[in-house]
This record gives structure tokens, sequence and C-alpha cells, in this order.
């Protein structure tokens, strides 16, 4: 298993499925391209696999340049050809313009500041896309010499961007075969070079069927084997609660996700402002937006009715939901730096607990929510519409009961997160003993697998 960084602690998702897959008999490394963050930032199950994990060297380090003069007299010219064939590839993608802008801005958009307008410019050019995924080369000669001592069978990488480049050269170096997971941001924000990657892997896993679709659309879609698997909750963790008798009178919306403009918590600041029903706002998670959000609330008049919690762990968080009267999650695109969220994980855990959802009608949310039955949905970065669907909700509450009822429903029938990762397991262990030729077979006759619903 490779990850761009391992542990991560909001990336809940790719840690339970990393336990789940070692219980289910998978025989796992586990490798970082870059550090994780020290323990007191991991969620407490993470602790077991830290000792585990193996973070890859700097580029720069001794080892890694021996490891690569190594595959340069036992490889001779074959460097050269994965330079070659990475810049033939890149040029093909930029002509075909898959760079298309998507979505667009929210009408309440607090400042990005200068890291934002860095990251937007790191992330939207293909240029310093292509020096990056160059700069890995090194990296993927020092594991692969690793990888062809522990003769390993596979390599699934997670997120479709630089760790499954990785993954890609191991292939075009050493022969080694891939998968990877594709999960959100990582295929709409830059998907060049992504066509070469869905023709070369043994399997492409990703948690929507709205990705497939897109997946399928572009220059080596047709040829790749796409699997739906939805990431799942634990349905024991997220279970209904009682509402804890500490709760004041007023009503309270709880929301959840990293402080960053695409999770849309600058809209339901601005909604809370203009809602009929003066209620209390929890915001769960952290991240770089954290100061504009707050100086957002106090211009607006709402800073004493918003908590920001800071990162919790998942029992904490789902603790913190059951107070809720609304589960709210505003999520929006952004244009140009490129993020957005497909299903939310953590609105599948609220569901799962049982409570009435209002979010954004963006494609990967309808996937997951129909208006009106499963919560409601309304247009992105829009704080009047979102306004009136909460203020609505808190007016009627047997409309919340029936659409609460009906969201755990729906997670219990398609986002078990034990059935789902049983069928993953199956899957990989299927392909991690499979040769090349039996692959190119199934592939003719099957491409596409739809699982967990």
């Amino acid at each position: 298993m490779l990850y761009p960084a391992f542990p991560v602690l909001h990336q809940t998702f790719v840690l339970w499925e990393a336990l789940a897959l070692q219980e289910r008999g998978l025989p796992l490394s586990f490798y970082s391209i870059k550090p994780a963050a020290p323990e007191s930032k991991q969620q407490p199950e993470a602790r077991p696999l830290l000792e585990r994990v193996r973070y890859l060297p700097s580029p720069l380090a001794p080892e890694v340049w021996k490891a690569n003069l190594q595959v340069l007299r036992s490889l001779p010219g074959r460097y050269g050809w994965v330079v070659r064939r990475v810049l033939a590839e890149w040029r093909q993608d930029r002509e075909m313009d898959l760079l298309r802008q998507r979505g667009s801005r929210a009408q309440v958009y607090p400042s990005a500041g200068w890291r934002g307008r860095l990251e937007e410019v790191v992330n939207t050019s293909p240029s310093v896309y292509l020096f990056r995924s160059l700069a890995l080369l090194p990296l993927a000669a020092f594991l692969g010499e690793v990888l062809r001592h522990e003769r390993v069978a596979l390599v699934h990488a997670h997120w479709a961007t630089f760790s499954t480049t990785v993954a890609l050269y191991l292939k075009w170096l050493f022969g080694i075969r891939f998968s990877f997971t594709a999960h959100a941001y990582d295929i709409y924000l830059m998907p060049i070079l992504l066509p070469v990657k869905l023709r070369e892997a043994e399997l492409v896993v990703t948690c929507a069927r709205v990705n497939a679709e897109f997946l399928r659309g572009l220059r080596g879609g047709q040829q790749a084997r796409l699997l739906v698997n939805y990431h799942g909750v634990d349905l024991k963790r997220f279970a209904p609660r009682p509402k804890p008798q500490t709760v004041g009178t007023r009503a309270r919306i709880v929301s959840c996700g990293s402080l960053r403009i695409y999770k849309g918590h600058h809209v339901l600041i601005a909604a809370l402002a203009k809602m009929r029903h003066e209620a209390d706002c929890v915001i769960i998670g952290d991240g770089p937006q954290r100061r504009a959000l707050e100086r957002l609330a106090e211009e607006l008049g709402v800073r004493d009715r918003v908590e920001f919690t800071g990162a919790l762990s998942q029992e904490r968080a789902a603790l913190r939901y059951a107070e809720a009267d609304v589960f709210v999650l505003a999520s929006t695109i952004v244009e140009r730096a490129g993020r957005q969220d497909v299903i939310p994980n953590v609105l599948v855990e609220a569901m799962a607990m049982q409570l009435p959802v209002v979010s954004s009608a963006l494609p990967g949310i309808r996937e997951l929510i129909e208006d009106g039955v499963h919560g409601r949905l309304v247009p992105p970065g829009d704080p009047a519409q979102l306004a009136t669907a909460i203020d609505e909700l808190l007016d009627h509450p047997v409309t919340r009961t029936r659409l609460a009822a009906a969201g755990r429903r729906r997670v219990i029938e398609n986002f078990d997160r034990e059935r789902n990762v049983t069928d993953l397991a199956q899957q990989l262990k299927r392909i991690s003993g499979s040769s090349g030729h039996q692959r190119h077979h199934d592939h003719e006759s099957e491409t596409e697998f739809v699982l967990g619903g």
C-alpha cells in the first residue's frame, strides 16, 4: 500500500480500510512518500500502524542515489524511455484539454490568503505538475529496488496523483503491477497523466459512480477496470444516540470537515445570519481557513453562536453529532483551485446516526441523498436557500424524523463499511494473484464492477 502521507487524521476512511484489509488476511506492507503527523495528531486506532509504515527518504538522500545508480547499470536506457513516455503523455493530455474548469464560486468567499493562492497556482499549473511528477522518478527507482527484494506482487496506491505516479514508474521500470484508488479532487483537479494510469493499472477503485463516469470518459477510461466501492462507515460507532440533556434549548446545527473553502463553512456561517431561528452552530475540524471563518462570523454578528472545536477523534466527533438537531455540510466547488467533495464521509456518518441532513446538490452528494427523501439539498454557494432549508426542517420535527430514518436506511443498505471492505479485499486478493495475461482476458469481458450499492 503506497500513500502520499499515511496515516492522516482526517483521512479516516483510508486508515479504516488499511486496518480492515489486514483483518481479512491480506499480507500488507505500508509505504508513505511523506512523513506522518505526530502520534498526538492521529486517530487512536492509527497507533499500531505507525511503527509498520516505511517512510521514503528525501530524493537527495545517499541511499536514493545509490539505488538509482544500480537501476542505471542494470536497466540501461529504461530511465530515458520513462522520461520520454511521461513527456509524450503529458503533451497529449494537454492537447486534449483535460484541464477543464469546473463548478462555480460561492457567493460568500473568505480570503484564501497567500497560502491559498500559492496552492491554486501549484494545483492548476500543468508545467508544475510535470516537474513534480518527474521529480518522483528517483524515489520510484529506490522503492522499486526495495520491493524487488521483498518480492511484492502488487502495489496499491491511494490518490490518483503522485503516489499513483510512483506506482506507474514502478511498473515501467521494474514490471511491478499496480492498482490505485481515486478519491475526489485528485481526479478532477489535475487529470493530466491520468489516462495512462487508467490504461496501465490492474484495477482502479473509486468511491462514487460519478467518479467512475468521469474516468470512463477520459482517454483510456474505456480500457480501465473500474470498481465502485463506497467507503462506508462503522455502523456501531455511528449509531443513533439520545441527545444529551446538557444541550440547551436553542436549536443546534453541527457541521464537520477540514476548514477549507470547498467545504463551504463560510456559506453555512452566512446562512446562520439569515435564518429565522436563532440556532447555535458547532463546526468540527481545523484548517487554513479558521481565522477567515472566525472573522466572517464576527462581521455577520453570529460569532457568539459559532463554536470551532478544532480536529476531533471520530468518537469525540460522534458525541458532538449527537447534540445536533440538523447536520449541515454546505460543500461548494472552488473553480480555480480545483477542490471539491464527492461523497463526504461526514454526511454518511451523520445519516448513520439518524440525523436529518442538509447539504449541497453536487453530483456526488446527489448520489448519496435524494432531495426530500434522505435529506435536503440546496444549490451550492447559496446562503439564502441554505438558511431556508434549515429553517423549514427546524419548523417541522415530523419531517426531520422521516428524513433521518430514511437516511439511516440508505446508509445501512449501501454504506456498511464491513461489507464494502470485504468486497474490496476479495478484488485485491484476486488481482494480486493473477497474471498479466489473465488480467487482459478478464478486461475484455468485464470492464466495471459496482459494489456497495
